[in-house]
């Protein structure tokens, strides 16, 4: 008999042996398993074997373009022979760019494998640290996320005396994003003077640009901008990368902005070997400043290119593929394409209509619940698309009650919650001690008594004697700070310097920890955690954060500590979504281009939601729209439903919702409608809704449960922990809560709080 042991014994050997041969495979072997497996279609074939000359591959969702790109690659250096050296790929997502490089060590093998392989962001982080000394700044800079970014403006507005409550800094934030996207310095922003907004605007922004200079940081619209300029404003720079990447690949390039458009074609400018992969029915960027004219004009720019069009789908059945299709073609501005495929028809489109947005919410947890009966799929094969993050709350609701798991990929991101940033604002300092912001967020974290004087004191005597803030620390007590915070300043700063110093003997693991042990940050939320779940959780993500940076440490222990801070900095919540875990998954539509599920539900499909009422006033952002669903469409493999609501509640009330006109955009033939809702005699001012149950043995939902708790009444919160409720108001829906959480005291509405009843 084989037992598992002796099998074991057989299939080891056999194992090692298979990998052994993989590691020594010669290119040529590898090159006749390719031409076997015969991996690409006629038009796929075509773009993999262009070589010189522009090149625009029109890749349809579904079609194979990260093979066409990575077999482009292959091709490139197996059987053209180009050094790998001379190859650069630009993906939008750590997550394509991870993708592409190991599909690349397969087909080429790790040594062979080209270097320079990264996102916009990514790879001009490296470009600016290698040419710091020509482009005229230092190469240990910080990156400044979207908080640090926010707290630097509001920080100038205070400098100048400008209102926060009448200049949004969030708007203000976004005008400057805007500047850097389309290449405005502050002199030329400043010289617009359009409006009395744009005037102030261009007030902060010049502080603001100074003040980055002064923290020795960059924000993420800095990396393209700096590095784009420093391609024009600097030959030599140019020339030396010109030279070294004689090929270029672009992918989704209908999502570049003019920064990024500069810096790909200064690069391609003197080969014009750039082949660019993209979809125009799938620009939904413009918001933030992505403009589609760069993939629509591309034969203007190169009129000698080629273009390969990719239309065959491998990822849809032919219904979805049909509907999308039917979608697409009402848009005016596009290139033009048919996606097609060999996969079935498959099922139709349903499309419900609900009540409100808790029945809307109902309908899809029941949809799930009886594909999941019949068809025996996982919960991870759901996922549930929106426009707008609010719309999460009704369905989060219904899972929470019915007790389906279920994640929100783009909520929260892991580095950005408050006890991870505050570590992370400590560790900014240790490798950069001109970052003011940081210096703010962790001078008094945890409390040390340095208050709001004493830090202003602290930082001004740094600008003063134009010294860095770890330096002002340690010279605090020549700041004018009282005796007490001089000697609680002087311990912060010889803790800092000491860690400072090892920055090039420690790995960044050491310093880390070194730091949360004399911090006693995660000592402190330790003690609290045996009364609080909160504190728990908070304390579970700073041992999360450490082996994180453990982790960077051995696999790139050359970066240091900056670059775990420039990782950090870079990653995208999509980047850390594990697909592999059960569990239902929501996001909005924006976060969902480049993925695909098995079986996607798109909600909330009305006018004014989507399309989002400011898109229905102008035909060019209604397209935008559009080219949104058709992204939401295309995300479905198997199955793709459709919801939408007659009442929406909002802020200031209900509203009635009207069904979205996408919706009625799609050929009847592919459609099927099912409705919750039972119209009575009367459709119109007599209208009443109720809701039908698709199962006759269903009984109806039980009675609303906020009124069952009192005063004294000890509960359970998700995220607070055990409480006892000190008062309750309200009637109905709106019944209020007040609960005293260990020392802390909350005010909730019981409907959305969650609330698990216990034994007083």
């Amino acid at each position: 008999m084989l037992t598992e042991r002796r099998l074991r014994a057989i299939l080891t050997p056999l194992n090692d042996l298979s990998r052994r041969l993989s590691d020594t495979l010669q290119a040529p072997y590898r090159d006749v398993f390719m031409d076997l497996a015969q991996d690409l279609n006629p038009a796929q074939k075509k773009a993999v074997e262009h070589v010189d000359g522009p090149l625009l591959i029109l890749a349809g969702a579904g079609s194979g373009k990260t093979r066409v790109l990575t077999y482009r690659i292959y091709h490139l250096i197996h059987r053209i022979g180009l050094d790998p050296y001379q190859i650069l790929a630009v993906t939008f997502t750590n997550k394509a760019a991870r993708e592409m490089k190991e599909r690349l060590e397969r087909l080429l093998g790790p040594n062979r494998t080209p270097e320079w392989v990264g996102t916009f962001h990514a790879l001009s982080t490296r470009l600016l640290r290698r040419e710091a000394d020509h482009l005229g700044f230092r190469r240990d800079f910080v990156i400044y996320d979207s908080d640090d970014q926010l707290s630097l403006v509001k920080k100038v507005m205070k400098e100048l005396n400008i209102s926060d409550q009448r200049f949004a800094p969030e708007a203000v934030r976004s005008h400057i994003s805007s500047a850097k996207d389309q290449l405005v310095l502050p002199e030329a922003y400043a010289g617009r003077g359009n409006n009395f907004f744009e005037q102030h605007v261009a007030r902060i922004y010049t502080a603001y640009q100074e003040a980055l200079i002064r923290n020795n940081a960059m924000d993420f619209d800095d990396l393209i901008m700096r590095m784009a300029l420093g391609f024009s404003e600097t030959p030599s720079v140019l020339q030396r990368y010109q030279e070294r990447f004689q090929y270029i690949l672009v992918d989704e390039y209908q999502d570049t902005n003019h920064a990024q458009y500069r810096w790909v074609n200064q690069l391609a400018s003197r080969y014009r070997n750039l082949c660019v992969v993209g979809d125009d029915d799938q620009s939904i960027y413009a918001w933030r400043g992505a403009d589609i004219r760069n993939i629509l004009d591309f034969e203007k720019d190169y009129p000698e290119a080629d273009v390969v069009r990719l239309e065959q789908n491998y990822r849809s059945t032919r219904s979805i593929l049909a509907v999308g299709n039917a979608i697409i073609k009402n848009n005016r501005g596009r290139k033009g394409k048919e996606l097609w495929t060999e996969n079935s028809d498959g099922d139709k489109i349903v499309l419900m209509e609900t009540i409100d947005e808790r029945d809307e919410a109902r309908a899809i947890a029941r949809k799930i619940r009886a594909e999941q009966a019949s068809g025996g799929r996982p919960l991870r094969d759901f996922t549930i698309l929106y426009r707008t993050n609010a719309q999460s709350r009704a369905l989060e609701d219904e899972f929470r009650r019915t007790v389906m798991p279920y994640v929100i990929v783009g909520g929260l991101r892991f580095y950005e919650r408050k006890e991870v940033k505050d570590i992370l604002a400590y560790l900014k300092i240790v490798a950069n001690p001109r970052d003011s912001i940081s210096f703010r967020r962790m001078v008094n974290t945890p409390p040390r008594g340095l208050g709001d004087v004493s830090v202003d004191r602290i930082e001004n005597f740094a600008l003063a004697q134009e010294i860095d803030l770890i330096e002002a620390l340690l010279r605090a007590s020549e700041s004018g700070v009282t005796p007490a915070a001089a000697r609680t300043a002087i311990g912060l700063g010889q803790l800092l310097a000491g860690l400072h110093e090892r920055l090039d003997m420690a790995t960044s693991a050491e310093i880390a920890r070194r730091l949360v042990e004399e911090t006693r940050y995660l000592h402190d939320l330790e003690m609290e955690a045996a009364r609080s779940e909160e504190a728990e959780s908070r304390a579970q993500n700073i041992k999360e954060l450490l082996a994180a940076i453990e982790e960077h440490a051995e696999h790139a222990p050359e970066a240091g500590l900056l670059g775990f801070l420039e990782e950090a900095a870079l990653i995208a919540d999509v980047d850390r979504w594990d697909e592999r875990a059960d569990r239902v998954t929501l996001m909005t539509l924006h976060n969902a281009k480049g993925l695909e599920f098995p079986v996607v539900f798109i909600a909330g499909m009305e006018d004014g939601l989507f399309p989002i009422a400011r898109a229905m006033e102008s035909q060019t952002a209604l397209e935008e729209e559009r080219r949104l669903f058709y992204v939401g469409i295309t995300r479905a493999q198997h199955k793709l439903f459709l919801s939408h609501a007659n009442l929406r509640r909002r802020f200031g009330g209900a509203m009635a919702g009207l069904r979205s006109r996408f919706a009625d955009e799609i050929p009847g033939e592919y459609l099927d409608q099912e409705s919750t809702v039972r119209r009575t005699s009367g459709w119109g001012a007599d209208t009443r809704l109720a809701r039908r149950h698709e199962d006759a043995d269903e009984s109806p939902d039980p009675p609303s449960p906020h009124g069952r708790f009192a005063a004294g009444q000890r509960v359970k919160h998700p995220i607070w922990g055990v409480g006892r409720i000190l008062q309750v108001a309200g009637s109905g829906d709106d019944v209020r809560a007040t609960i005293q959480f260990g020392n802390v005291t909350k005010k909730v509405m019981v409907r959305y709080a969650a609330l698990e009843k216990l034994p007083s």
